[in-house]
């Protein structure tokens, strides 16, 4: 059976990040995904507030520009977050991409809430998966006619790392999907199943007492003065997972193995989406660049573990998720990062050790999200890579200078102001010698 080919170029410049992104994009074959005049929808991840590490919008105007070339009309899509953070609900995301130059503007397209004012503009869809038989979907993603999953490789703090099968399985959720993908209401991993343990809760002596005890939006989970001071009401819960599971306090303990279990319910989701838009209209970009230990849906970006490694194309997202971590494993990590951090096991930095597995405080397998995806038919890890080669260096300039070089195009205005300037500006004698220059001070 032939290999899948992830089509790759490394991270040295020329040409730009931007420059490879579209012509991987042709290499690909991701043109292929659409016909004239369908709507693709290109989803991406705009950074949450204060964040710096998401992919910038030019990187992302790049491939709007290139699916407008093959006739696609191209929106640029986020969905909310389950979590109550900055970018909850539409208005707050809205809000939020902007700060991170995220509009119609930069993005030369539309930038849309998939999944609406709150998060639940869905469409429920059969998976048949691993760990359940159906999740929702944001309706404008599901309503688009192709879909570009434009994703950053970086760690994840739950997923262990993130790629395409997470910019599907996650962000192409509403709320309700996010839930489900969460495996919140699981029969045998939900939150019922978890070991409550309200003794373990210090009260107001806790940095977080506020937001433990204001986040849940349902009062499902309060705290009081009074010992104990945690409680919940699992009939009001909704399993949006912000009640002091992520604090690390001990109140709430997770079922053995729910840290490997979780991401592999990822590819559910990600078959789903590719249930409804079918295979054949589905295509995926991933920059391994500005790599951090933790998702961009964080509210800071760490110092980057890896070196950049490139980007990758293909129309397989397990193959080119497996590309990126292959290369992640037979690369060394950069000094002063996480993965040099004490108390990780072995030498995570090494050449030749799994990245992702030991990054994080919680040891998550990379492997959980590739190995479900495979079982469940998302793809094959068999992959060939083939390096891209360079465009003609005008392919992907500004359209205005595709024909001809910037001085030719804009002779004429200069012949009405000379760019001669003034010799007086300068003086006779310089006050400095070489050697005043060049010494250390």
């Amino acid at each position: 059976m032939a290999k899948t080919s992830v089509y790759w170029s490394d991270a040295r410049a020329p040409p730009s990040y931007v420059e490879k992104g579209q012509k991987l994009f042709e290499d690909a074959g991701l043109m292929d995904c659409f016909r004239n005049g369908d709507s693709v929808a290109i989803k991406a991840h705009c950074g949450d507030w204060n964040n710096t590490g998401y992919l910038r919008p030019n990187i992302v105007a790049g491939i709007v520009e290139s699916v407008k070339e093959y006739g696609g009309d191209p929106f640029v899509c986020d969905t909310t977050t389950l979590y109550w953070r900055t970018r909850i609900t539409m208005q707050d995301l809205l809000k939020t991409a902007a700060r991170n130059g995220y509009t119609e503007a930069s993005l030369g397209c539309p930038f849309i809430v998939a999944d609406g004012d709150i998060g639940l503009d869905d469409v429920k869809v059969s998976v048949d998966g691993n760990f359940f038989r159906s999740t929702y979907i944001a309706r404008a993603i599901a309503n688009a006619d192709a879909l570009i999953a434009l994703s950053h490789f970086k760690g994840h703090g739950m997923g262990s790392y993130g790629g395409a099968i997470k910019n599907l399985g996650i962000g192409c959720c509403s709320k309700r999907g996010k839930i489900v993908t969460h495996l919140m209401l699981h029969p045998t991993m939900g939150l019922g199943t978890w070991k409550f343990n309200p003794e373990k809760c210090i009260g107001k002596d806790c940095p977080v007492y506020q937001r433990c005890n204001e986040d849940c939006p349902v009062e499902a989970f309060w705290l009081t003065e009074d010992k104990p001071h945690a409680h919940r009401d699992l009939e009001k819960c909704i399993g949006c997972i912000d009640c002091g599971i992520r604090r690390g306090c001990g109140v709430l303990e997770r079922p053995a193995g729910y840290e490997h279990i979780y991401p592999a319910a990822f590819a559910d989701s990600a078959k789903a989406v590719v249930n409804i838009l079918g295979k054949e209209h589905v295509g995926y970009i991933t920059y391994a660049i500005d790599i951090s230990p933790e998702c961009d849906c964080a509210g800071h970006s760490d110092t980057w573990i890896l070196p950049n490694l490139g980007v990758f194309a293909s129309k397989d997202m397990v193959a080119i998720d497996k590309a990126c971590l292959d290369m992640s494993d037979n690369s060394e990590g950069v000094a002063g990062s996480a993965l040099y951090d004490e108390g990780r096991p072995e030498t995570p930095w090494m050449k030749g050790h799994e990245k992702f597995t030991n990054v994080h405080d919680t040891v998550i397998s990379q492997w959980s999200q590739i190995n479900a995806a495979v079982r469940n038919g998302c793809g094959s890890i068999d992959y060939e890579l083939v390096e891209a080669t360079p465009a003609p260096p005008m392919r992907y300039t500004m359209p205005k200078f595709r024909d001809h070089y910037p001085g030719y195009r804009d002779r004429r205005k200069f012949r009405l102001e000379s760019l001669r300037p003034d010799a007086s500006c300068y003086i006779d004698e310089p006050k400095m010698t070489l050697s005043e220059l060049t010494r250390k001070p």
